[in-house]
């Protein structure tokens, strides 16, 4: 897994192993396969694709659009939507969801 420190323009398509420390601009797409690790922030909506797994500790300014992916939340995001009966989202007890959400949760 390839770790960013830095700042990476979006929107940003991730097609590897990804963990980021720092900021993504105007938001990511996670494809199908990939695993992201994210400590920093996503200025903008993060995509998870089917298949893929994004672990958040840090912030999605944005919504989180799980389209049969696995998400997990720790940190904090604006909202969070499941848009697929295949899509995983856990939410943490400690995890800040600001907006509604429509999703089911396992905790």
């Amino acid at each position: 897994m390839r770790a960013v420190h830095e700042t990476i323009e979006g929107p940003f398509a991730i097609g590897e192993d990804l963990a980021v420390y720092g900021l993504i601009t105007q938001g990511a797409a996670l494809q199908g396969g990939v695993k992201m690790v994210l400590h920093g922030t996503i200025g903008g909506d993060l995509t998870v694709e089917p298949g893929a797994r994004a672990i958040i500790h840090g912030t999605v300014a944005g919504r989180i659009y799980n389209k049969g992916g696995r998400v997990e939340l720790f940190g904090m995001a604006a909202a969070v939507e499941n848009l697929s009966p295949d899509a995983a989202t856990i939410i943490d007890g400690a995890a800040h969801v600001l907006r509604g959400r429509r999703l089911e949760t396992v905790r």
